[in-house]
């Protein structure tokens, strides 16, 4: 992306969700950059972020920047690169927050120069290690915290109608302002009390707690490891270590696809869960129950 009067630059680096996931191009950009804020919090577990670039940097230009050095003070960053080259450092791929969309558009509309460098993002890592089709990934979602004071219908309406177009959800969770990832069966169980209230809204049964979940955890080193619940319901009430996790609430499953998620899972069975509840959702889905807002 190059803004069409184009002064110096503003360099949006993907750093990796792992260290050691940096790529040449990355490593370049922070070494020819004059300032470089480093972006942690839109990504839980990556303390290790700021270590990394500063090593790579090798100097004092290495910044932490905090949610409102990217939000409320943006035009800084912006007015900045104006007359230095300026990067901004995430963890993942900076894309993927809207954050750094907006910091992107932002600059360019002021006539800065913006360059994107892609990292390797957590999310995808996450959908590749169920080896469920990228194809049939619908619309994502996140299961906010306590601490947002929301009760999620959105989101539970969200997962319906990406089952009813039979695609699977990604649901990633929360991440509060220290940097710590909502548990995950806290957050389930917010999603189910919306469901309840969205459901009952809608007019008909409330049907998330039957489904299937995937949940994957992030280890240090970059690995993935799938862990399978057969249902919200039980993952709401599962005791979950802390850790970096993502989940799938996945859409009717084709056998290929069970059979690579068994698999993934470590299953040595075909997986156990509700398969009538697909046939009650998607005669909701006919009958257009999920189709009015909230």
């Amino acid at each position: 992306m190059d803004g069409r009067r184009g002064l110096v630059t503003l360099l949006l680096v993907g750093w990796g969700y792992a260290p050691g996931m940096q790529t040449l191009e990355a490593l370049e950009a922070v070494h020819r950059a004059d300032v470089v804020y480093v972006e942690s919090y839109t990504m839980p577990g990556s303390d290790w972020l700021y270590r990394s670039v500063a090593e790579a940097a090798g100097d004092g230009r290495v910044v932490r920047a905090s949610r409102s050095d990217l939000e409320e003070r943006s035009s800084e960053i912006v007015s900045m690169a104006i007359d230095r080259v300026v990067a901004v450092v995430t963890a993942g791929d900076p894309m993927v927050a809207t954050t750094h969309s907006s910091l992107a558009a932002e600059a360019l509309e002021a006539g800065v120069r913006v360059r994107y460098i892609p990292g390797v993002s957590g999310v995808q890592a996450a959908r590749g290690a169920t080896m469920l089709s990228f194809y049939r990934f619908g619309g994502t979602v996140t299961l906010p915290g306590p601490w947002r004071g929301v009760t999620p219908l959105s989101v539970a309406r969200r997962i319906y109608l990406n089952l009813c177009a039979d695609l699977h959800t990604t649901a990633l969770l929360d991440v509060d302002d220290q940097g710590v990832q909502l548990d995950p069966s806290v957050g389930v169980r917010l999603l189910l009390r919306g469901d309840e209230e969205y459901s009952s809204l809608a007019g008909a049964p409330a049907l998330l707690a039957r489904l299937p979940a995937i949940l994957v955890s992030a280890g240090v080193g970059g690995d993935h490891r799938v862990l399978y619940w057969s249902s919200l319901g039980e993952l709401a009430r599962a005791g979950v270590e802390r850790g970096v996790y993502s989940m799938i609430v996945p859409a009717r499953l084709s056998p290929v696809e069970e059979w690579l998620l068994a698999v993934a899972a470590g299953e040595q069975s075909p997986l156990e869960f509700d398969r009538d509840v697909y046939k009650i959702v998607g005669e909701n889905c006919k009958k257009g129950v999920y189709m009015e807002p909230v």
